[in-house]
């Protein structure tokens, strides 16, 4: 055409341009197969410059240019191996070095040793342990180098007029007032205080007065407002001081944050908390979900003879909540041990919880089949407890019973969440209360989110308890359950993405809620609202972890524990064997959905009873239509709370063993650990009477404070609720 000759020069001109580049084999391959198709020449020109720039790269670090990364895989599952089996070596090392500690010390004071023996031999008239401690301490520090105590424990057993211990460790500090943990301070050369001020403070008992915020009284919770007369205990104020042991510290000790959450086996679980407590700061971990929500909602009608709610906990609540756990206590007795789920029931006031215990006491007497959920002895039994007594608690079910009546014209009022409704400290108490699940979460009440009278400026407790119910309502998907979370893949995560649906395989980018994400994961094929792989690139999450424990070990292991299968896919293999690539992803997700499979079959029979061949299918159809609509609000779920009293599911006054030498000295005197119990099944509400009078139980009010939780947490929680 006429333009052409005209354009020759500048063409020379690019010609030229792009030879003094190098880019001559370039240019021959557009005059011979892309002569026709100029729009194409930008693309391959950015191409060709970005292979270049890949091999100048790899000419500058010649192990980047060997890296193979199956040959680097084999490597990091060594590292791993040998990473665990140094956490096995240390703990042999620390055991032999106990046996050389406790030897020598026999040996270099045989007076101690031998008045020990004669203690441990006695049956009877034992020495106070106060006494013994003072006359052997070497070799009763040598035979137990860890006490632990309770601060009221080490006042009374434990000699002050030494420092006995190189490192005193407070759990829970923020429920240690300052003056209780003297005693504990004097005796440690160091001390390592752990707390989080976002849960409970410490309450004090029969302390007068008290300033507005201190409208905590726990004595006698019926869902009216607090008492302030000082009858029951109330919260330390800040006025009179600092609040507790770890306020006192973080005011001249700097206080870094565990931010790592591990409890949450979904992230559903503690999601809420996450964004509106700790600001997002909490990394967790996604799961890969199951059948149920791991947060709901059940809303209970009240039935006629109810009548009109006047704040009181109704009986159609109390009925519905024994129900659910005698349903789950029979379904998990029917489920094989290793996938028992345990259980607890949190009630908003005492007095809701003596009506559940009641009640659950007389459904009981018709089911003694189910005695053996509810063993007191088992180290994760059953408990109900008030929401003051379960700091430091997890089950894997949680049932959260509210416990309180609307009134007839559907709404309720602010004074009927007694201590929740504290304007500064009332949160704290729901944060702890709605972190205690591992597995499921359920809260059950007869009114919805929209029945609170939050009114123009609401207490934040007030506050977080109608988005909590919103949000619960919601399944969890108030927040996001992974979906659709508005982060978009990085240039490398997408091209996976693209090439992987060009294999048959979808995926879903950036899953998660916090923090740390799961760069794709893939979803099943036959059912949408089931994924089955995590899929990892090193990218900038796997590059941002501090150390290679983390990025290699500790946080695929987290996900496989959570239920994921796992694969990696290495940027470097991507770009010079990308084929391949794709078809060892290919396998991983077929090996994940065959998996997947066969595990959600198991589960069918177990939960059957034997092989049910139309169970998968069926949930295959549930999920397909979970996976394009919220959850809804459930007036008749089968999940729900539980109950206590004297058999133990609640905590009575707190209690000093006596020291036991003849039990091989197990230490000084400790406080009784609460006691739980664990359990789902059919319907019970057709075996319960119309018995609405719930008496009170036997739950002792007296240890209100949850000084009996002395359960420490794990330390691989991290800054996560504890």
């Amino acid at each position: 055409d006429d333009s052409t000759p005209r354009r020759v020069p500048a063409l020379r001109r690019v010609e030229s341009l792009l030879a003094g580049f190098g880019l001559d084999a370039l240019v021959a391959e557009l005059r011979q197969s892309f002569a026709d198709a100029p729009d194409a020449w930008p693309g391959l020109l950015e191409r060709a410059w970005l292979r270049s720039s890949l091999e100048h790269a790899w000419a500058d670090d010649p192990e980047l240019a060997s890296f193979d990364g199956r040959v680097h895989g084999k490597a990091v599952a060594e590292f791993c191996q040998l990473d665990r089996e140094r956490l096995d070596l240390a703990a042999k090392t620390v055991t032999r070095l106990h046996v050389r500690t406790v030897v020598g010390a026999l040996h270099a004071s045989p007076t101690q040793a031998a008045l020990v023996r004669r203690e441990a031999e006695k049956k009877m008239r034992h020495l106070p342990f106060r006494r013994l401690l003072t006359q052997a301490p070497d070799v009763l520090a040598a035979l137990f180098p860890c006490f632990m105590c309770s601060p009221l424990s080490v006042s009374q057993l434990l000699p002050g007029d030494r420092r006995l211990f190189d490192v005193v460790v407070f759990d829970e500090a923020s429920q240690v007032l300052p003056e209780d943990a003297v005693a504990a301070l004097v005796r440690g050369k160091q001390a390592i205080v752990a707390g989080d001020e976002h849960q409970l403070a410490p309450t004090q008992f029969f302390a007068g007065g008290g300033d507005e915020d201190d409208d905590d009284d726990l004595g006698d919770q019926t869902g009216g407002g607090t008492d302030r007369g000082g009858g029951g205990p109330r919260e330390a104020s800040a006025a009179e001081g600092f609040e507790s042991l770890l306020s006192m510290m973080k005011s001249f000790v700097p206080a870094p944050m565990l931010e790592w959450h591990y409890r949450s086996r979904d992230e559903r679980l503690i999601a809420f908390s996450n964004r509106h407590v700790y600001g997002g700061r909490l990394i967790t971990f996604p799961g890969p979900g199951g059948d149920a929500p791991a947060v709901s909602h059940v809303l209970v009608q009240r039935g006629g003879a109810d009548g009109p709610g006047d704040g009181e906990s109704g009986s159609a609540e109390v009925r519905r909540v024994v129900a659910m756990v005698l349903d789950h206590a029979r379904a998990q007795l029917d489920a094989p041990p290793e996938r028992r789920k345990s259980l607890g029931v949190i009630a908003m006031s005492l007095r809701h919880a003596q009506r559940v215990e009641a009640a659950l006491d007389r459904a009981l007497e018709a089911h003694e089949d189910l005695e053996p959920f509810f063993d007191a002895n088992a180290s994760d039994r059953f408990f109900v407890k008030n929401l003051e007594r379960v700091q430091g608690d997890e089950r894997h079910v949680i049932f959260l019973t509210m416990g309180v009546e609307p009134d007839a014209a559907g709404r309720v009022s602010l004074t009927h969440f007694g201590p929740v409704n504290s304007r500064e400290k009332g949160y704290r108490r729901l944060n702890v209360a709605i972190t205690r699940a591992k597995e499921r979460m359920v809260i059950v009440s007869a009114f919805g989110h929209h029945a609170i009278n939050a009114g123009p400026n609401p207490s934040r407790g007030v506050d977080l308890l109608r988005q909590y119910l919103h949000y619960a309502s919601t399944g969890g998907r108030h927040l996001g359950d992974g979906q659709g979370t508005g982060v978009p893949p990085n240039a490398f995560e997408a091209d996976v993405a693209d090439a992987l649906a060009a294999a048959g395989i979808a995926t879903v980018p950036q899953w998660g809620t916090s923090r740390y994400r799961i760069d794709l994961v893939a979803r099943h094929p036959r059912r949408p609202g089931r994924v089955v792989l995590a899929i990892e690139c090193d990218g900038a999450t796997y590059h941002s972890a501090p150390t290679a424990r983390d990025r290699d070990r500790l946080r695929q292991q987290h996900l496989e524990a959570l239920g994921w299968r796992f694969h990696r896919i290495w940027s470097t293999d991507w770009f010079t064997r990308r084929d391949d690539e794709v078809r060892r992803a290919r396998q991983a997700f077929d090996d994940a959905v065959a998996y997947a499979d066969a595990t959600d079959r198991a589960h069918a029979r177990d939960d059957t009873g034997g092989d049910d061949a139309n169970a998968v299918e069926a949930r295959d159809a549930t999920e397909a239509s979970d996976a394009v609509g919220d959850a809804q609000v459930s007036g008749d779920a089968d999940t729900g709370g539980g109950a206590a009293d004297d058999r133990g599911w609640s905590d009575g006054p707190e209690r000093l063993d006596a020291f036991d030498t003849a039990g091989v000295l197990d230490g000084p005197g400790e406080t009784d650990e609460p006691d739980d119990r664990g359990g789902d099944a059919p319907d019970a509400a057709d075996d319960l009477d119309a018995r609405g009078d719930d008496g009170p139980g036997e739950l002792d009010p007296s240890d209100e404070s949850g000084a009996a939780d002395d359960s420490a947490e794990s330390p691989e929680r991290g800054g996560a609720p504890a």
